[in-house]
């Protein structure tokens, strides 16, 4: 069996630990799957670690790649901070549904994420 490696870079929050028991059956629906199954620059998308489940990440996809390759992006920081406001509202709509955790000692720090995927 061949792993294969993907690479993101992602403007947006580190939630692993806050999604709710809603979250496993909601990624399986039309809505959770337009979540998980895009992710590629330009999107909001979520990504949860496949190989183990020890991480989940939300954020706007500002570049992406995979072993075979990965393109040198450039943005700005003011692109990054118009991003924020837009992975923010989508956070705060899954925390209205119930599938992230809507607590008010809940403060996610808004981060660029860097990680690479193995499938």
């Amino acid at each position: 069996m061949s792993m294969e490696s993907n690479y993101y870079v992602i403007a947006g929050y580190d939630l692993t630990g806050y999604e709710t028991d809603k979250f496993d059956k909601w990624r399986w629906t039309e809505e959770g799957e337009n979540y998980i199954n895009n992710q590629c620059k330009g999107e909001i998308q979520f990504f949860d670690d496949p190989m183990s489940g020890s991480y989940l990440y939300f954020g706007y996809v500002l570049a992406d790649g995979d072993e075979y390759g990965f393109d040198t992006e450039m943005f700005d920081v003011s692109d990054i901070e118009q991003c924020s406001g837009k992975v923010k509202s989508e956070l705060v709509k899954l925390q209205e549904m119930g599938i992230i955790t809507k607590d008010p000692h809940f403060n996610p720090v808004f981060k660029i994420i860097v990680f690479e995927e193995c499938r």
